[in-house]
């Protein structure tokens, strides 16, 4: 009996991991709908496991928010970091035939992006 719910509990915590990976992977989508200049030319390779971190300040955030990609609108809304902890994810992209890589940093709440990086 012990087993069958250890068996339940792992796969509801698989069913919860599933729907934040999905979640983050259409937060994602959209920011770069909204905010690279010509989204037609992007095509997704890959998304990484979603995970979460505590190791980025607001004035690392701040110097992400002023890097943006040539490719990138200038003038991007960003998401407020709202807790310490932020999920990241990772991302492969093919953009006019160059494959790029970057991690987005999203909310706690997981309602949109923080700030990101090229990788």
């Amino acid at each position: 009996m012990k087993h069958i719910y250890i068996i339940i509990g792992v796969a509801l915590l698989l069913f919860v991991s599933c729907g934040r990976q999905q979640t983050a992977k259409s937060i994602v989508k959209d920011f770069m709908e909204a905010n690279v200049g010509d989204y037609s030319k992007v095509s997704y390779l890959e998304f990484c496991d979603i995970d979460s971190t505590r190791n980025i300040s607001d004035s690392l955030i701040q110097v992400l928010h002023g890097r943006t990609p040539a490719h990138f609108s200038k003038s991007i809304s960003y998401q407020q970091r709202g807790g310490k902890t932020l999920w990241l994810i990772r991302t492969r992209y093919l953009m006019d035939e160059d494959t790029c890589s970057a991690t987005f940093y999203l909310d706690k709440d997981m309602t949109g992006v923080v700030a990101f990086k090229e990788n």
